[in-house]
C-alpha cells in the first residue's frame, strides 16, 4: 500500500486515535475480548499467499537460514492469532514446539481449525520435497499434542519454560517487546547449549495508523513519553533501532549475523522532523526497515 498521508493535522488525529486504543486496552474486560479477536490473518480463504504469510513464513526462514528442522525442538516467540507456524513446523518434522505469547489467540476455535486443515491440504504442493509427518493431523491439533506442545501465556521479557530448545525464533515480534536486553537474554535461558541457534525477524517500520504515511518514519517524531501514551497497554512498536538490537545480542553473549536487511526509501524520509533522539543515532541504523538476525552462542 502506498503511504500517502501527510500533514500535522493528520498526525494529531492519528495520535489521539492510537492513544484511545491504548486506554481501552488498559481495561481487563476489553483486553480479554480483544484477545479473542484475530489480530492478523483472520480467515483462510484458500490462497497460497495467505499460507505463505501466516503459516509458512517461519518455517521457510528457518529452512533457509538455519537448516533442516527435522528432529529439532523449536520455541517461537509470539505465534500470532493461531498456531499455524507451529503446526507447519511439526508437520515438517520438528520434535517439539513451544510458543510464548502474552496475548494468546483462540488456538482451538473453528477459524483456527480451518487454518490447520488448509495447511495439511496444501502441504504436498507447497513442499513436494518434504514429506508430511505421519503423526501430525489437523483434525486433532492442538488438543492431542500435549506431549509435543507447550503454551506459555506470559510476557516475552520474563517468560520461562522448563524445557530447552534447539531453535528459538520470532517473526515480527522483536519490535513489540519492551526490554531488548531481557529479550536477548531470554535466548540464553531457552537455547540448548552449545549448539542452539536463534533466528529473529524484526520489522522496524510503522504499524497501525502510521503505516499510511508517505514518510515511513513519521512514528519516530514523538518523544518516548508521548509514544508510550499510544501503546503502553498494546505492545505497539518499541522504536528500538537496528544497532540497539545488535548491541543487546552482543551483551547477552551471542555472535550475531544479520543474514538479511532492507532499508527504507531514503527519498521519503524527512530526517529533520525526527525526534532529536533518533537524529543522534547512526543514520544507517535508523534507515534499516527490516532485519533478520541469526544468533549463535559464543
Amino acid at each position: 500500500m502506498e503511504r500517502n498521508r501527510t500533514g500535522t493535522l493528520n498526525v494529531y488525529k492519528d495520535f489521539l486515535k492510537e492513544t484511545a486504543k491504548n486506554v481501552l486496552m488498559g481495561n481487563r474486560a476489553f483486553q480479554k475480548w480483544r484477545a479473542k479477536r484475530p489480530r492478523a490473518g483472520a480467515y483462510f480463504t484458500g490462497s497460497a499467499e495467505e499460507l505463505e504469510r501466516y503459516a509458512f513464513l517461519g518455517l521457510n526462514l528457518i529452512k533457509k537460514y538455519v537448516g533442516d528442522i527435522r528432529g529439532k525442538s523449536v520455541c517461537e516467540i509470539g505465534a500470532g492469532d493461531y498456531l499455524t507456524s507451529g503446526f507447519s513446523m511439526l508437520a515438517a518434522g520438528a520434535s517439539r514446539y513451544a510458543v510464548i505469547d502474552r496475548f494468546p489467540g483462540d488456538y482451538t476455535g473453528a477459524v483456527a481449525k480451518h487454518w490447520y486443515q488448509g495447511i495439511e491440504d496444501n502441504w504436498s504442493k507447497t513442499y513436494p520435497e518434504t514429506p508430511w509427518a505421519s503423526d501430525v493431523k489437523a483434525a486433532d491439533f492442538p488438543e492431542n499434542y500435549a506431549d509435543r506442545l507447550e503454551l506459555v501465556a506470559q510476557p516475552i521479557e520474563t517468560a520461562d519454560t522448563k524445557n530447552k530448545f534447539d531453535i528459538v525464533c520470532s517473526f515480527q515480534v522483536g519490535e513489540h517487546i519492551s526490554d531488548i536486553d531481557a529479550f536477548a537474554e531470554m535466548n540464553c535461558r531457552l537455547l540448548e547449549k552449545p549448539n542452539g541457534v536463534a533466528l529473529h525477524r524484526v520489522d522496524f517500520g510503522p504499524h497501525d495508523s502510521w503505516f499510511g504515511y508517505r514518510d515511513p518514519m513519521t512514528f519516530l517524531r514523538f518523544s518516548d513519553e508521548a509514544w508510550n501514551l499510544t501503546g503502553s497497554n498494546r505492545g505497539v512498536p518499541n522504536r528500538f533501532r537496528h544497532h540497539q538490537f545488535m548491541e543487546a545480542f552482543d551483551r547477552a553473549g551471542f555472535a550475531v549475523e544479520t543474514v538479511f536487511s532492507a532499508d527504507f526509501e531514503a527519498e521519503k524520509v524527512d530526517f529533520s522532523r525526527l525526534h532529536p533522539k533518533f537524529q543522534q543515532m547512526p543514520r544507517d541504523s535508523v534507515m534499516v526497515g527490516t532485519a533478520i538476525y541469526l544468533l549463535r552462542q559464543k
